[in-house]
């Protein structure tokens, strides 16, 4: 490598960051603009003094036609010049993101990762960094950008230099200094000419509103980078506070069929200082929508006003995420909605038999005369009832609005939804409790309760006999110790 300021500027902030290592094999993002040629042209200068294996990549998206195709062209003759092999990839990213739903953005980030992950699978390397070209600029444009949207010290963290197998030796530089240091190199570098058009928010904070930062200070995308970068350290210590927090006081509740519960005691949570009371929800939140995309302090004022609610009080929450009120604990899962089994319907008793609840265990019938030796000792998963007392039909499903259940002898009733919030049943549980029914009069809300309706009588002739048999488990193992009423 020639001596060049901005070279060595580069080569001490991968040593001082750790990003590259001798021997490293490293796959090179590279569109053909000024940041990845300009980094491209750093690592291959360090090829030699780093023992680097380098690779790169380039992406066309079929969004600029004729342009981006020049732009491929000018990326594979570039890097057969430095001796480093190149592979391009044409991939559909307008019709990418109609198909996932995503921004072009999102869609073309993407792109470019599932790219370097084939260009790794092609050459047989498991362990190896991608280096892609941010640099100071990218960072303010993002924070920025944040902050517009609104976002907390996470979001004002900007880029990170690090992240898995990504690294970004391009973050100790300003585009300023990258255009500069190509001119006085005398290479060239292809530009998007979507760049200069307004039309995206990220274009309009680039064209528009730093170059007014920098009337008033030529460094400053170079101060928010800075800030971004304190913004970082501040954001990992905090989340730091937050893991001590709910390795000491959550309970992560296994359930059956169904993802994680996460539980917190409400009074625990409130004791906390508010940052980290609020960083305590929007983690969890997180967890049980898939990840923060969406979230916001908006979310974190609807989940507190869940601390003066009833109980079984609840809020929806963005990608299939819920959280409710039991009992001064709040609870983060996913919906029941999205969780059980999507083969779950009501099935219809025809007889004795086995029949399979899909995703939640079996029912086994059997119906026969009563005897007068018959044990009604109370079971928590086998209940007898009166056979002949059932006049429309039998069926096993979930709950239903206008469900209802017989509760004494005098034939009062209760409605089921009332029942489960009697005997203090998770809102987000109730739709996991097979209810064996005849219309909308239950005769056993399993493991809850039977109704009285259809109890065994002295009277009885034929006895129907229910026995469930959860997912995972069978008859020997179960404990057969009563806990429904």
């Amino acid at each position: 490598m020639t001596e060049n300021t901005l070279e060595e500027q580069i080569y001490q902030f991968i040593k001082e960051q750790n990003l590259l290592e001798a021997g490293d094999a490293c796959i090179v993002g590279v569109s053909g603009g000024a940041d990845s040629i300009c980094l491209l042209t750093v690592l291959a200068g360090l090829r030699e003094k780093m023992d680097l294996k380098l690779y790169a990549v380039h992406v066309n998206h079929m969004i600029r036609g004729t342009e981006a195709d020049a732009d491929e062209s000018y990326v594979a003759e570039y890097c057969k010049k430095l001796g480093i092999p190149c592979d391009c990839y044409h991939i559909d990213v307008p019709q990418l993101a109609k198909k996932q739903k995503l921004t072009e953005e999102e869609a073309g980030r993407n792109a470019r990762y599932e790219a370097f992950a084939r260009a790794a699978d092609k050459y047989g390397i498991t362990d190896y960094k991608v280096a892609v070209a941010h640099n100071k600029n990218d960072v303010a444009e993002t924070v920025l950008l944040n902050m517009v949207r609104g976002t907390g010290i996470a979001g004002m963290a900007g880029i990170p230099v690090k992240r898995d197998r990504i690294v970004r030796p391009l973050l100790s530089c300003t585009r300023t200094e990258i255009e500069a240091y190509l001119e006085q190199q005398g290479i060239q570098y292809c530009t998007d000419s979507t760049n200069l058009e307004n039309d995206y928010a990220r274009n309009k904070i680039r064209n528009q509103v730093i170059p007014a930062f920098n009337e008033i200070n030529t460094q400053a995308a170079a101060h928010i980078s800075q800030a971004a970068a304190y913004a970082a350290m501040y954001d990992t210590y905090v989340m730091k506070q937050v893991g001590y927090f709910l390795d000491e006081h959550m309970e992560i509740r296994k359930q059956t069929g169904k993802t994680d519960a996460y539980v917190l005691e409400i009074g625990k949570l409130r004791e906390q200082d508010e940052l980290i009371e609020d960083l305590v929800i929007l983690e969890l939140i997180g967890r049980v929508s898939g990840g923060r995309k969406d979230i916001g302090q908006n979310h974190v004022r609807e989940v507190k006003k869940l601390y003066q609610a009833a109980a079984g009080s609840r809020i929806m929450l963005p990608h299939g995420g819920m959280v409710y009120q039991n009992y001064g604990y709040l609870c983060f899962e996913k919906t029941a909605e999205d969780t059980r089994d999507a083969d779950w319907q009501e099935i219809v008793i025809k007889g004795a038999g086995e029949y399979i609840l899909p995703g939640m265990g079996r029912m086994k019938i059997e119906i026969f005369e009563k005897s007068v030796h018959l044990d009604l000792t109370k079971k928590e998963y086998t209940k007898f009832a009166d056979y002949d007392r059932i006049q429309n039909g039998i069926t096993i499903r979930e709950y239903m609005e206008n469900d209802y259940m017989v509760i004494a002898s005098d034939g009062s009733t209760k409605k089921i939804n009332r029942l489960f919030s009697s005997c203090k049943i998770p809102v987000a549980e109730r739709l996991q409790i097979p209810l064996v029914a005849s219309g909308h009069d239950i005769i056993w809300a399993v493991g809850v309760r039977l109704s009285e309706k259809y109890k065994v009588r002295p009277d009885t002739k034929r006895v129907i006999c229910l026995e469930y048999i959860p997912e995972g488990e069978n008859e020997d193992e179960r404990a057969d110790q009563s806990h429904d009423i």
